[in-house]
């Protein structure tokens, strides 16, 4: 695989991380033209993300559905809860459960195994995307401050994924707040060095 020289200093910056570190992204563009400047953390577990929204889901079970109880079917909420309980419990389940899964051609797991099998880590807190080759930075955001804004069209949603979002938000997700970055879009600084 070629590297441009900056990509190269990045891989080898980011290998010299030990545990987790800031990185931040400077006037990044994303597709829809938004530039901002966002403060990341880099080799974070995002099983521990994971098991911390699980296990902040399973605590606020009572809060969550007194919440949103108000605004919605008893019968949407439960589903909704359901939904992504059951989705981080296939998660974090143990390889031989997910193997049964696969077995069996379950979504989560599909989708789940198709995200990892899209990149290749190169260091932490850097992928390449193994279809595009880009370089991908990836990390738990911290802060974003938007630089030149621009009006997001509306999506139309299902009820049922607005409900979910609702409980993401309510339980404060951290794997919600995991982005990834492509390279070339924004400039990088990693520990003390601009790329």
């Amino acid at each position: 695989m070629k590297y441009s020289n900056v990509e190269k200093i990045a891989i080898l910056i980011a290998k010299t991380i030990k545990g987790t570190s800031f990185l931040g992204m400077q006037n990044y563009t994303n597709k829809q033209g938004e530039k901002s400047n966002y403060l990341l953390i880099a080799g974070f577990s995002y099983e521990n993300a994971m098991q911390h929204d699980f296990n902040t889901l399973k605590g606020m079970q009572n809060e969550v559905f007194a919440e949103l109880e108000k605004s919605h079917k008893k019968e949407l909420v439960l589903q909704a809860y359901t939904n992504l309980f059951e989705s981080l419990e296939k998660r974090l389940s143990s390889e031989e459960v997910k193997q049964a899964l696969r077995e069996q051609n379950d979504k989560t797991i599909r989708l789940s195994d198709g995200q990892s099998e899209a990149y290749e880590t190169l260091a932490k807190g850097i992928r390449r995307h193994i279809e595009t080759n880009e370089i991908h930075v990836f990390g738990l955001v911290v802060r974003k401050k938007v630089l030149e804004p621009i009006e997001y069209k509306e999506t139309k949603s299902r009820e049922l994924t607005i409900v979910q979002n609702k409980i993401k938000k309510l339980c404060s997700f951290k794997q919600d707040k995991v982005r990834t970055f492509i390279f070339a879009n924004g400039d990088l600084k990693m520990k003390g060095v601009s790329l």
